[in-house]
């Protein structure tokens, strides 16, 4: 029965180490994938800043352009 004992402990430890080694190599990977996605995130961030200047822009040329309408003389 001594041997059943051990066994088990052997077993609890094989189970346990294969579950540490896993856990650790998806961490590792999740770890990984959110530098990944931090980076994706912060270029996206500044195309948003370019797209919104580039509107600002276009907004000023509309504002400027319906001004010189309500200048023009009507027919």
């Amino acid at each position: 029965m001594e041997w059943l004992g051990a066994f088990g402990v052997v077993t609890a430890a094989l189970i346990t180490g294969v579950f540490t080694v896993v856990a650790s190599r998806l961490r590792r990977e999740n770890t990984e994938q959110h530098a990944a996605n931090q980076a994706k995130l912060e270029s996206v961030g500044r195309d948003v800043v370019e797209v919104r200047d580039d509107v600002k822009e276009v907004r000023g040329y509309q504002v400027r352009h319906l001004e010189w309408h309500a200048e023009q003389p009507h027919a």
